[in-house]
């Protein structure tokens, strides 16, 4: 998963934790609902510990290029899935991208891309600590780009297909991804 191109971010960016000292005000994705979560409804997601944001600042201007909201999750796992991994829980723990959002100006750049990558160091750290994390989920928002499920797949994101998931009106897709895939 690793591309060159992180090695460029990594000299011009770097991964904070959420604060409302950074310019919040001035993030601009294109998509309204991704503004407001970030510029008025995070902060007090944080305080009640529903969500841990992480933003990629700009060394150079201090813009926030993009965040990532993360949280713990769990997702549905069938008959056939229990048996392949030779485990009878009915779901799964995981590690949940909540929110992922780049601002305009910085399109075309393999922002989101990154942050993927750099969720992948966060689970490994998560491990590292004796927080076992085996996946990623996400629930792909459709609402406003229907093609964000193959964004998720370029990593090696599958659907979760139990029936629990399953409805034709549904504004997202549940995906996940298995770090051991690597």
């Amino acid at each position: 998963m690793f591309d060159p191109i992180y090695e460029q971010l990594a000299e011009q960016m770097v991964l904070v934790n959420y604060s409302p000292g950074y310019k919040l005000g001035e993030f601009d994705c294109g998509i309204p609902e991704y503004n407001v979560f970030i510029q008025n409804d995070a902060e007090s997601l944080i305080d009640l510990n529903f969500t841990q944001i992480k933003l990629l600042i700009n060394k150079n201007n201090a813009d926030v290029v993009g965040y990532i909201a993360l949280c713990s999750d769990s997702f549905f796992v069938d008959k056939a899935e229990k048996e392949k991994y030779n485990i009878q829980f009915s779901t799964f723990p995981a590690l949940k991208i909540g929110k992922l959002a780049v601002h305009q100006n910085y399109r075309g750049r393999k922002i989101g891309h990154y942050l993927i990558f750099l969720t992948l160091g966060i689970v490994e750290s998560m491990n590292e600590m004796g927080v076992a994390c085996r996946f990623i989920t996400v629930d792909a928002d459709m609402e406003f780009d229907p093609n964000t499920p193959l964004f998720y797949e370029k990593f090696g994101f599958v659907y979760n297909e139990h029936g629990v998931y399953q409805g034709l009106k549904r504004k997202t897709r549940s995906m996940r991804y298995d770090i051991y895939n690597e």
